[in-house]
């Protein structure tokens, strides 16, 4: 081959390289400061094994856990051992699907949208539920009792926001989302204990598509959490086996792909005070699992 072809073929080469490397910049396998292909893998006993929602209690290396078909409140350490956060019962059966603590109270969202507030007193364990009917197409199936039939509205994440004093639940599914492409957010105001009926904010799929620039982006948020250093909003949807990055509102700014064989089924996301990232998976390939992704700063592999 002439000498001309061969630096010809050694610059198309050198072409491609360089195309990769930037593709590979713009678009890493992790968020800044972790290595999600690494995380430390606890398998969890069997009450956990359709563990649906955790959250970090500081200064106890512990999380809360709840599951589908349980009706308690577990407290999950971060070596995988379980024991309870309460001894009693908190609520009767329903599809428990998230857990958060803020100051000594247990919010507890099941996927109609009823959160379950539980706190303890001298009396007991005290249980009240606060109910949320989101707007909904006058075509929804609803039951005797004038409510929305089951699939209807499906909600699998609810997260605390400081900056408005809330827990915030973001929709899996609502009837007339997926037609729109879009998932919702709602406010439970904790000082009036009230839902504001409008929407919080909305992320459009298209947005998540973007990003991704596949087109392939199945967007339904199995859980969600801050990061306590750039308060980052983290979004898990198991479906997809997407983890998603928002400044807290509608903006998606970044989103990584989840290895199933790690990430099998992401029903909950958690920070600790230094930054590691927990994700709890339910038991699809045989044990549930609790994943330790240490934060080890900006400097961090990709």
């Amino acid at each position: 081959m002439p000498q001309t072809l061969y630096k010809i073929s050694f610059l198309s080469l050198f072409a491609c390289f360089l195309m990769a490397s930037c593709q590979l910049f713009q678009h890493p396998h992790s968020p800044q400061g972790y290595v999600l292909p690494r995380p430390e893998k606890h398998f969890l006993g069997k009450k956990l094994n359709e563990i649906s929602g955790v959250c970090y209690v500081r200064g106890t290396a512990s999380l809360l856990a709840i599951a589908d078909d349980k009706k308690h409140v577990f407290r999950l350490f971060t070596d995988g051992t379980i024991d309870d956060y309460y001894t009693e019962e908190f609520a009767p059966s329903a599809d428990y699907e998230d857990v958060v603590l803020v100051d000594s109270t247990v919010y507890v969202l099941a996927s109609d949208g009823t959160v379950f507030v539980t706190r303890r007193s001298d009396s007991g364990l005290q249980t009240r539920e606060v109910r949320f009917d989101p707007p909904l197409p006058e075509t929804v199936d609803r039951d005797e009792q004038g409510k929305p039939k089951e699939g209807e509205v499906d909600f699998e994440t609810m997260y605390y926001d400081s900056s408005a004093h809330s827990l915030i639940l973001l929709s899996k599914n609502i009837q007339g989302e997926n037609k729109a492409g879009i998932r919702s957010a709602y406010r439970l105001d904790l000082a009036t204990q009230r839902f504001d009926p409008k929407p919080f904010y909305v992320i459009k799929q298209k947005s998540i598509a973007d990003v991704l620039k596949d087109g392939k982006a199945e967007f339904k948020p199995s859980a969600a959490a801050f990061h306590p250093f750039t308060h980052k909003l983290y979004i898990l949807s198991s479906a997809g086996h997407l983890l998603v990055v928002t400044n807290g509102r509608d903006s998606v700014e970044e989103v990584f792909r989840l290895n199933p064989s790690f990430y099998p089924q992401a029903e909950g996301i958690a920070f600790a005070e230094n930054g590691d990232m927990y994700i709890s998976n339910e038991a699809k390939l045989g044990k549930a699992t609790l994943l330790r992704i240490p934060y080890v700063g900006k400097g961090a592999a990709r």
